[in-house]
């Protein structure tokens, strides 16, 4: 989808570093739901989670784009901003990372909230 500036020429909007900042934003909500419910333990156990999964999707979008030449991004259908980071661009890091979070801390906050329910009932 573009959007016609009037002047004849037409602006593709980014809808890829749309979505990655909506997917930040489910991250944060994540975070910011489960750690209350959550005790010290279980809050390092998943920060360190999710810092290991996004080194480990670093390492796989490099091993994708360099290595393996799995990778390719098309402009057709939404702009990029243009910053990359180890050659590919800052809208693929922002699509990845906020999965390493939103899993990470939905798994751990669910499992405190069942483990302090269980202790309730017991």
């Amino acid at each position: 989808m573009s959007v016609s500036t009037g002047s004849g020429n037409e602006m593709k909007l980014p809808w890829y570093m749309i979505m990655d900042l909506m997917l930040c934003g489910m991250a944060i909500a994540a975070v910011y739901w489960a750690w209350p419910k959550m005790n010290r333990y279980w809050r390092w156990s998943a920060l360190l989670t999710a810092i290991t999964v996004m080194i480990l999707q670093v390492l796989n979008e490099l091993l994708s784009l360099h290595i393996f030449k799995a990778w390719e991004f098309s402009e057709q259908y939404s702009s990029l901003i243009g910053v990359n980071v180890w050659g590919a661009p800052l809208e693929e890091y922002l699509f990845w990372f906020p999965f390493a979070w939103m899993i990470t801390f939905l798994y751990s906050g669910l499992s405190a909230k069942l483990d302090m329910s269980r202790r309730r009932n017991a």
